[in-house]
């Protein structure tokens, strides 16, 4: 989890992929809310050349969403290993 910590403080947007109700529900502190289905549309402003790290609950959707916004020429992309469980079970 250091590293997700280390890329935000070096200026990466965090993004949380995850449907909206979920994101309102339990919103990730520093993160802009962008479901996967508005990435899959390209409705987004997400800015190309500024380092992303994509998060959600486990880290699938992320991966998937990682490779999306890579071959449409965003990145550097990283994604939240284990998601929010890992983040939430990292922080005291």
């Amino acid at each position: 989890m250091e590293r997700y910590h280390e890329l935000l403080r070096e200026g990466a947007l965090a993004v949380d992929v995850r449907a909206e109700p979920l994101f309102k529900a339990r919103p990730t502190e520093g993160a802009v809310n962008l479901p996967w289905p508005r990435i899959q549309e390209s409705d987004h402003d997400l800015p190309k050349g500024r380092p992303l790290v994509l998060l959600c609950e486990a880290g699938q959707l992320s991966k998937v969403a990682a490779l999306y916004l890579e071959a449409d020429g965003y990145g550097p992309v990283y994604v939240l290993e284990g998601g929010l469980r890992a983040l939430e079970g990292a922080e005291p």
